[in-house]
């Protein structure tokens, strides 16, 4: 007899999944092709995970550089990987490897195999071989890094960043939106038409939600700021650019008052379409960040504020996991979105998770998102999460808390209709 996670993760493996969050390339065609096995699953995640077992960034470049035989950059990384073999980072690509091409695992001994096979999947295909016929995943909602608004629609739907409406950077920034929609932006009202233009301008062209990554550069606390206050704020930055000779590399800083202006010009645009709204919380990719920064629990007065904004909360919040429980259960507006989760932690996750199931409605929770810039790493960290869930679940029915048809029940709703419903999909798919 087959223990109950054995038979719930079975049948779990045969669930449509929707992945609310992914930053791969929107097309097979805009993969890197002058890249390597070393070079690609070293974009994010593990690297980081190396370089705080003290790998360091110079070594690290000579890694990730294909001209240098693969075989002399793993003599080099190989320290550093095996202390980090175990993180979630490190089981995800072990699991990869070994699930999309039948190598056991990143190792001295299989790196050069490893490297042939995947030069091999670098051609049309392999994007679809990955997410459709080996992940079972109906859609990938996409935070692409490439392209304005397009993607193959066959593997994704576009989410829109308006970050650069609150924190443009430089000029560049506000010549993009001048020469995208015709406009001179000379005032804050000009700044929020075109806003709104783009915002449309994107939902035409299919995207599904919004997102920010601003935890990344700043504190998640948006206060209140009056259109009088941010105005005069905009006009002085606009000044100060135009003085300068409007150089498109020139910096420039909006002040706090106007960037959490913007925050909520957007969220009240976003309340009038009835848009979901994905926040990152929580650790930042990378290494050296202020995680309280992070913490959800600053996006407070936002869930009071705009009771008609979605907020799908990113990573599970990890660390403030538990906060993030709490919220969700308090505000009806605020959803647990797993992305990212089970690989930053696969022992939080699980955690984590039978907290949620014994404090919010689970109608509230997405069990998955890839989070990844390269196309293996999805497989690997699906398989962890599709394990994460099946151990949960069947603790439950262990526990005498729900029947196994009704672990099966739940499991349809964390993976395939929570996300559908929380992202509002019905006759976009």
């Amino acid at each position: 007899m087959s223990s109950i996670k054995d038979r719930l993760f079975e049948q779990i493996e045969r669930i449509p999944v929707i992945d609310t969050h992914e930053h791969l390339p929107h097309c097979e065609e805009a993969r890197e092709k002058h890249t390597d096995v070393l070079r690609e699953y070293l974009i994010h995640y593990m690297s980081s995970d190396l370089m705080s077992a003290g790998l360091t960034r110079d070594l690290f470049s000579k890694i990730v550089d294909p001209s240098i035989p693969i075989s002399q950059r793993w003599e080099w990384v190989e320290p550093y990987w095996e202390v980090c073999r175990y993180t979630g980072y490190g089981r995800a690509l072990d699991i990869s490897v070994k699930g999309i091409y039948g190598i056991d695992g990143v190792r001295r001994n299989t790196i050069e195999e490893l490297n042939r096979a995947f030069l091999g999947s670098l051609k049309e295909g392999h994007f679809r071989h990955v997410l459709k016929d080996l992940c079972g995943i109906r859609i990938s909602l996409l935070d692409g890094f490439g392209g304005r608004f397009e993607c193959d629609r066959s593997l994704f739907r576009r989410v829109w960043r308006p970050c650069h409406y609150i924190l443009p950077r430089s000029g560049a920034a506000i010549e993009s939106v001048e020469r995208t929609y015709g406009v001179s932006i000379r005032s804050l009202d000009d700044w929020t038409d075109a806003f709104e233009k783009e915002l449309a301008d994107a939902l035409d062209h299919g995207a599904v939600a919004l997102k920010t990554g601003l935890a990344y550069e700043r504190s998640l606390r948006f206060e209140e700021v009056d259109y009088n206050t941010a105005k005069g704020a905009f006009a002085s930055c606009i000044d100060g650019w135009e003085r300068g000779g409007r150089r498109g590399d020139a910096q420039i800083v909006f002040p706090v008052d106007l960037q959490d202006y913007m925050m909520h010009f957007i969220l009240g645009k976003a309340s009038e379409r009835n848009l979901t709204f994905q926040f990152h919380t929580g650790l930042q990719e990378g290494n050296g960040n202020i995680v309280t920064n992070s913490d959800p629990a600053l996006l407070t007065n936002l869930f009071m504020k705009y009771p008609d904004v979605d907020f799908d909360v990113f990573h599970i919040g990890y660390p403030f996991q538990h906060v993030v429980s709490a919220l969700c259960k308090n505000f009806p507006n605020v959803f647990i979105d797993m992305c990212w989760a089970h690989i930053i932690s696969p022992a939080a996750v699980r955690d984590a998770l039978s907290d949620y199931l014994d404090a919010v409605p689970y109608n509230k929770i997405s069990a998955f998102g890839g989070d990844y810039c390269f196309i293996d790493g999805v497989y690997g960290h699906l398989r962890l999460a599709r394990e994460n869930v099946s151990k949960v679940l069947s603790d439950k029915v262990d526990e005498g808390i729900f029947s196994e048809d009704k672990a099966l029940e739940i499991a349809k709703a964390l993976f395939y209709e929570n996300p559908f419903r929380i992202f509002k999909l019905q006759g976009k798919l």
